[in-house]
């Protein structure tokens, strides 16, 4: 699920440049983004009669949430584009899992295993690959922007993890935090008289794509995921979305997949697999749902069986 979701968000630059190009600014392309999104997941819990009901400390939550991780989080890291291309923005914006990874071992106690700091040498080693020799001309301000994109969203993959948020239905997480998000833009955009209410048939398609995609089926993806291998594991895991944006690239605007991209993904991979290989039982070991003396009974039951067929079929010279 998070892999799936780090494909998913992976494709966000693609439709955010893209809706750019149409006359779209960022608080009004993040507005309609979270505005179709909420009516998306609004509807499939009223298809499939998805309670909604939250408690006031949930609630709180979920604002915080809101606030750090889908408008301040975002609204940063789509400000970054504007200033230096996308795809060094977004690896720029992966050092979240380092600073989740900490802030998981300090709030969590979640385990820095030798795997985890296997994991995060190479996702670090290939973002950075990623990042240097670009060939671009550097902005201070974009990188700024990035950086801080990032540490927001550490805090929100963290505080999506508190407990409380983990009673909660995933629809339920995200029919919320998009609503709370729409809402908080909606305020924006009112307060500052910036509201675009006429686009292009082609800025409303990129934007529903945005919200489908990179909003609706990405979010809930993680935080299902989330619930299931906690923040360290699922920060690592998402660095598998900085190569969506290499593999579009290649596929869709025939750009050239040169050796220093091609070294980058086999580390970000590598650091992936490391996370999702599953250790192997011990040898020795017996299944869980059967007691030892039972399991030694039926191998003493079966040897005794083959004995006494063997002795049989001696006495009658076969």
């Amino acid at each position: 699920m998070i892999l799936l979701s780090a494909i998913f968000f992976g494709l966000m630059p693609f439709f955010a440049l893209k809706t750019y190009a149409e006359g779209l600014d960022v608080n009004n392309l993040l507005l309609y983004r979270y505005t179709f999104a909420f009516i998306l997941i609004a509807l499939f819990c009223l298809y499939k009669r998805i309670s909604i009901r939250i408690s006031r400390k949930q609630f709180f939550h979920l604002l915080m949430a809101a606030l750090v991780g889908t408008m301040m989080t975002t609204y940063t890291l789509f400000k970054s584009y504007q200033y230096i291309s996308s795809g060094l923005a977004s690896t720029l914006h992966f050092v979240y899992p380092i600073i989740t990874l900490a802030l998981a071992a300090i709030l969590f106690k979640e385990r820095f295993t030798a795997r985890k700091f296997v994991a995060l040498l190479l996702s670090i080693a290939g973002i950075g690959i990623l990042a240097i020799g670009t060939g671009e001309e550097l902005n201070l301000v974009g990188i700024l922007w990035a950086l801080v994109s990032g540490v927001l969203y550490a805090i929100y993959i963290i505080s999506m993890s508190h407990p409380e948020l983990k009673k909660l239905n995933s629809f339920t997480a995200t029919f919320w935090i998009f609503g709370i998000t729409a809402l908080l833009f909606l305020m924006q955009g009112l307060a500052s008289n910036n509201i675009i209410v006429e686009f292009t048939p082609k800025a409303l398609f990129y934007t529903l794509n945005l919200s489908i995609w990179s909003s609706f089926v990405a979010v809930v993806l993680f935080f299902n995921g989330l619930k299931r291998i906690g923040p360290g594991n699922a920060s690592l895991l998402s660095t598998l979305e900085p190569l969506t944006g290499v593999v579009v690239g290649v596929l869709v605007f025939h750009e050239t997949l040169d050796l220093k991209s091609l070294l980058a993904m086999l580390l970000i991979l590598g650091s992936v697999f490391t996370v999702v290989q599953h250790k192997a039982a011990p040898k020795g070991d017996l299944p869980a749902t059967e007691p030892v003396w039972k399991t030694t009974l039926k191998r003493n039951q079966r040897l005794v069986a083959i004995l006494l067929l063997l002795k049989g079929t001696k006495k009658r010279g076969l």
